[in-house]
């Protein structure tokens, strides 16, 4: 930032707090919404290392790949969705109500894409087990393959799949936002009443 450019972070933040103000008196507490990136970073940290240990040892396959393949991607899409509130809210103010619908509201989106993250994983694993093959495949080809292979065999659960994901990706992101409004600091001047 220059110094010609005016700062209007502090006006932004006052009008966001005036905001979440109003839209907390109806209906309960404004909370400051706490700075996120440590625990962004302490969930990395697991998440990156199960990605490892998935790409190197388990075959696309395998019943345990696949769990641990969905696993990897729900909490890969929860890393990013808390990476993307961190980026977006951090420091702002916002009512409780408000916090808790952006949890349940993006967490059902991550949790939907959380299958496909994990289908892709395993067409990435068993690409990789390709490489190694006798054939010796590119792995351009092998994942375009496998992908198509491993979409064809899940399309007739993908109804229950996209079911099963919104509802615990949105029972997970509401899960977050609460632990998200426990830690956030609340705003003075703000009705006390909670729903």
């Amino acid at each position: 930032m220059t110094l010609e450019q005016p700062d209007d972070y502090g006006r932004r933040v006052m009008r966001n707090e005036s905001q979440a103000l109003e839209a907390a008196a109806p209906g309960g507490a404004a909370v400051r919404i706490p700075r996120l990136w440590p625990v962004v970073v302490i969930l990395a940290t697991p998440v990156l290392i199960g990605l490892g240990v998935f790409l190197k040892r388990y075959r696309g396959t395998d019943r345990t790949a696949m769990a641990l393949g969905v696993l990897v991607g729900g909490a890969l899409c929860l890393i990013v969705g808390l990476a993307w509130f961190q980026r977006r809210f951090g420091g702002t103010a916002m009512s409780r109500q408000s916090l808790r619908w952006v949890g349940f509201r993006w967490g059902a989106v991550g949790g939907a894409c959380a299958g496909g993250v994990g289908v892709v994983l395993l067409a990435v694993r068993w690409a990789i087990d390709q490489l190694g093959g006798p054939v010796g495949e590119q792995f351009t080809p092998a994942f375009f393959r496998a992908l198509a292979a491993l979409w064809w065999t899940t399309l007739p659960g993908l109804p229950a799949y996209l079911a099963v994901g919104v509802v615990l990706g949105g029972a997970i992101g509401l899960a977050v936002a609460e632990a998200v409004g426990a830690c956030a600091a609340r705003i003075p001047g703000a009705p006390s009443r909670e729903n």
